[in-house]
């Protein structure tokens, strides 16, 4: 493994294109730990660690325990994921979009992909409101000195534009680094959780 990494390293391009990798997952790694305001994250840590072999588990694993601490990237690519499902399905259900994707070329695979951006977003939402709907049903949302409202719209948008962030940056990885983005950050995420056992695995 460290001597393949050595041969790749004296590689010109491919050094540039790990670079950009590392880079890229580092900026990932800063916005896992960027909290949302207006959160009670003591309580919401408690309230997780009560929900740990629940779907709540799931998440919080898949994210690299951004879902437990609400932070920015509190969603991680799951949205993304569901989005790429779902137009998957809407493709062999709508003819229309099937023809798009069998006919259309490279311009029918970027309007596809443009969709499965918009129906990202979307899916945030979705999900941001339904976190937030979550957290604020224990009181675990602290607004004080700001409007309710406020601060719903505030942490609502905040997990939506973090999700869209990372599909953009998992697309940046795919097309300037190494390998395909989405499933580098999903590693990444879950390496984070168990970093000791999965280093050791990959070094032996």
């Amino acid at each position: 493994m460290i001597q393949t990494i050595r041969s790749a390293w004296k590689v010109q391009e491919l050094r540039n294109k790990l670079l950009f990798t590392i880079f890229a997952l580092l900026i990932f790694r800063i916005g896992s730990a960027i909290p949302v305001p207006f959160i009670d994250t003591e309580s919401l840590k408690t309230y997780m660690a009560s929900q740990s072999s629940s779907i709540f588990g799931l998440l919080n694993v898949m994210s690299g325990d951004a879902f437990a601490q609400a932070t920015v990237f509190a969603l991680s690519i799951q949205p993304y994921i569901n989005s790429s499902i779902i137009v998957q399905l809407l493709t062999v259900a709508i003819p229309a979009l099937e023809r798009l994707q069998k006919d259309g070329g490279e311009e029918g695979r970027k309007k596809i992909a443009a969709i499965t951006r918009y129906v990202t977003v979307a899916i945030g939402l979705l999900q941001g409101f339904g976190y937030y709907s979550l957290i604020n049903s224990y009181n675990i949302v602290d607004a004080t000195g700001v409007p309710g409202w406020w601060a719903a719209i505030v942490i609502v948008l905040t997990f939506t534009a973090g999700s869209a962030f990372v599909m953009w940056l998992g697309e940046q990885i795919t097309e300037f680094g190494i390998g395909n983005g989405i499933s580098i950050i999903l590693f990444a995420s879950i390496i984070s959780r168990f970093p000791g056992s999965i280093i050791t695995t990959v070094m032996n």
